[in-house]
């Protein structure tokens, strides 16, 4: 008969480091700062590289890969090639900072092996930035900010506001569903940062109770990999639901402007 317990830290908040003044550093934030700055460094190394004009392999023919994997994904719901283009930057930037942030999350010195001691306490000093709600928060808030912006700039500001009442504001049940449709715009917000928020932090509980199996009770590191691998799927699958559900969200919002317009989706992804 087996009787063993396992003593873990499980958090589901982020925890402070140091505070600067009444400013605290938690440990998402370094996380976050970290992921930023390995993120750049590549994703330039990678520019410079295919911006040779040479055929690329290794890492920066998968980013390669990936960014027109991007550009198709966006393609459809933007509703032309033409916008796919003007936009793949943007939600690439997305896709390639939540798939550099969760696989990040795999690392032994993520979590409580690499800690500090912080008022009696053990603190993990790297906590998965999007295992944090204000950071998954704060991301969403610039994806919707950003696709009101690009929505603005498409069609004018006018037909931003018109495209949630239908074109026409003087029909009571138009002005009704707008004010819905208005609202709405902030329940895709919680839905972007509580869904991404969730699948890293359940991902970190998994993890952290595999882990402390395995080495705790003196067995291969081998058994943890399928739930690596599994994870590390799930990293790439929330970067896509990601930057297709923010894409749809511009895709909806300039629809009824370029049909107005006579824009014909097919023409232009010719």
């Amino acid at each position: 008969m087996l009787n063993f317990a396992l003593d873990l830290n499980i958090s589901l908040k982020a925890e402070t480091l140091f505070k600067i003044g009444p400013f605290s550093v938690t440990n998402s934030m370094v996380y976050g700062l970290v992921t930023v700055v390995l993120f750049f460094v590549i994703m330039l190394w990678a520019t410079k590289k295919i911006s040779s004009g040479a055929p690329q392999k290794g890492l920066a023919g998968l980013i390669e890969v990936l960014t027109e994997f991007v550009r198709g994904l966006i393609e459809g719901p933007l509703g032309s090639r033409e916008l796919a283009n003007k936009y793949t930057a943007f939600f690439g930037v997305f896709f390639f900072f939540i798939i550099t942030a969760n696989l990040m999350e795999l690392l032994p010195i993520v979590g409580p092996m690499f800690h500090a001691v912080v008022g009696g306490e053990q603190i993990p000093v790297l906590r998965p930035f999007t295992a944090d709600l204000n950071g998954t928060i704060a991301m969403s808030i610039v994806a919707t900010t950003m696709v009101q912006y690009f929505s603005i700039k498409e069609q004018g500001l006018k037909n931003h506001i018109l495209h949630y009442f239908d074109g026409k504001i003087y029909n009571p049940l138009n002005i009704f569903v707008g004010f819905m449709e208005i609202i709405g715009e902030f329940s895709r917000l919680a839905s972007l940062s509580m869904r991404l928020f969730l699948y890293t932090e359940v991902g970190e509980i998994l993890i952290l109770i595999f882990s402390s199996l395995v080495i705790g009770h003196a067995r291969t590191p081998f058994l943890a990999l399928p739930i690596l691998i599994f994870e590390g799927m799930i990293a790439v699958l929330q970067a896509y639901i990601y930057v297709i559900l923010c894409s749809s969200y511009l895709g909806t919002a300039i629809s009824r402007h370029r049909q107005e317009a006579g824009i014909n989706p097919e023409m232009q992804s010719a």
